[in-house]
């Protein structure tokens, strides 16, 4: 049956969406490709400890006083990181209650994909610590998608939780769209399988999610666009003022007002000279052109796009006012050196022989820096920090001791270690955050 315009009824959906919260990226991809709000971060943390435990039986066996369990030990976990981020072997397993699964895509692996990616259902996307879900929906969009719309086929969409709304992918564009995340170095893995019939929208789509239209997703995206073509437009007019601060004024024109702003008593409208300058001057007014938002935006092929207006020069001139009055054209910003770290005020324990006490490994998570020490159950939290500022000059003022299993945080200097239920050949962290 056709809705209004000539669209099919099921074309106009919902789209179910979670934004970036910490790193519960993991979580916000499989929930955006299932469509519905499926898993929390408990139920993921749950299965990482299950890989956990299963490899630290495995790390025992060659020895819980060897060299290799201590290292493994004092390593944070490759399931689950502490704020949030979680592995494929962790997702894939999420994944298995709905019968679904994960396969690579390489050029030498499952490459079809890739060849013909509108044979899949869907991909998840990976980079470093970053996860998001690609798909097709019933749900299409009456521009980017506006064959398939006609047909009732539904589009692909970009459901990337660092977006402010699910983006349209046209279908002539999705070979390149993933071509071009490999060559970004994005890890992809074509999910295949029966995904479960997707949600009609309710409620407020759990603790992080919602349900979006095809218009509200296009507006927000629409509105994200504006905010980064002003925030391009202020890079440029730093630019700007980089070169007035070296003289060259060039053929750009700057309010009077402005140039007041910022202590210019006179803004020549020629100024530079010579076709360097020249060059210059064409390069800028073609980076304010683009920055504010001549090309498209919002979708990928044809999605929401921010055209540029009369409100342009205002845009540009505003930056310019704004940044001469927070501190002049010519003035280079220099950050204040930080200030040294203040060694905690508890003394060094001393070091019991080496039969005695409890053997301690710790990992420094910024750095990954090991360090290795015996200590006295009696000795404070206080006196181990102590120690690690002595011996690695950390700074415990933003920091703080967790252990792993179970994961606590030790931040009470003047509680015993015996009394934190710390024992011996067990492993700490030193993370940041206090």
């Amino acid at each position: 049956m056709l809705g209004s315009g000539g669209i099919p009824d099921g074309a106009m959906g919902s789209l179910y969406h979670e934004k970036q919260v910490q790193l519960l990226c993991g979580v916000h991809a499989l929930n955006t490709l299932l469509q519905g709000p499926y898993f929390t971060s408990e139920d993921l943390r749950e299965i990482a400890a299950e890989f956990d435990q299963r490899e630290r039986d495995l790390m025992k066996e060659a020895g819980v006083d060897s060299a290799d369990f201590l290292r493994y030990m004092a390593e944070d976990s490759g399931n689950a990181a502490v704020d949030g981020n979680f592995s494929i072997q962790v997702l894939t397993k999420a994944l298995e209650i709905w019968n679904v699964d994960c396969v690579p895509v390489t050029d030498t692996t499952h490459s079809e994909a890739l060849i013909n990616p509108h044979a899949e259902m869907a991909f998840l996307c990976n980079l470093d610590q970053h996860w998001f879900a690609v798909r097709k929906s019933k749900t299409a969009s009456p521009t980017v998608h506006a064959e398939a719309a006609v047909c009732g086929d539904g589009g692909w969409w970009n459901f990337n939780s660092m977006c402010p709304a699910p983006q349209p992918i046209g279908e002539t564009y999705l070979s390149a769209f993933l071509a071009q995340l490999r060559q970004e170095n994005y890890s992809i893995f074509a999910v295949r399988g029966n995904l479960p019939g997707e949600f009609d929208r309710f409620g407020e789509g759990g603790t992080h999610g919602r349900w979006v239209t095809v218009e509200e997703a296009a507006c927000a995206n629409k509105e994200s666009d504006k905010v980064k073509a002003a925030g391009r437009a202020r890079n440029v007019a730093s630019s700007m003022l980089a070169k007035l601060g070296a003289g060259g004024w060039g053929t750009i024109a700057v309010p009077p007002a402005a140039a007041r702003a910022g202590g210019v008593e006179h803004v020549p409208a020629g100024g530079a000279s010579g076709s360097a300058a020249a060059d210059e001057d064409a390069e800028l007014q073609a980076a304010i052109a683009a920055s504010l938002g001549e090309g498209g935006g919002g979708g990928v092929n044809g999605g929401v796009s921010v055209g540029g207006g009369g409100g342009e020069d205002d845009q540009v001139q505003r930056a310019i006012a704004a940044s001469l009055a927070s501190g002049g054209a010519a003035a280079a910003s220099v950050p204040p050196d930080p200030p040294a770290p203040e060694p905690p005020r508890a003394p060094v324990p001393d070091e019991p022989g080496p039969n005695e006490g409890i053997a301690l490994a710790f990992r420094v998570q910024e750095s990954g820096a090991r360090l290795q020490r015996r200590f006295n159950s009696t000795d404070t939290i206080g006196g181990v920090e102590a120690w690690l500022f002595a011996s690695g000059g950390i700074d415990f003022s933003q920091r703080v001791l967790t252990t792993a299993f179970p994961r606590k945080r030790l931040t009470d200097r003047g509680a015993t270690l015996g009394e934190c239920g710390v024992g011996d050949k067990m492993a700490l962290s030193v993370e940041s955050g206090r």
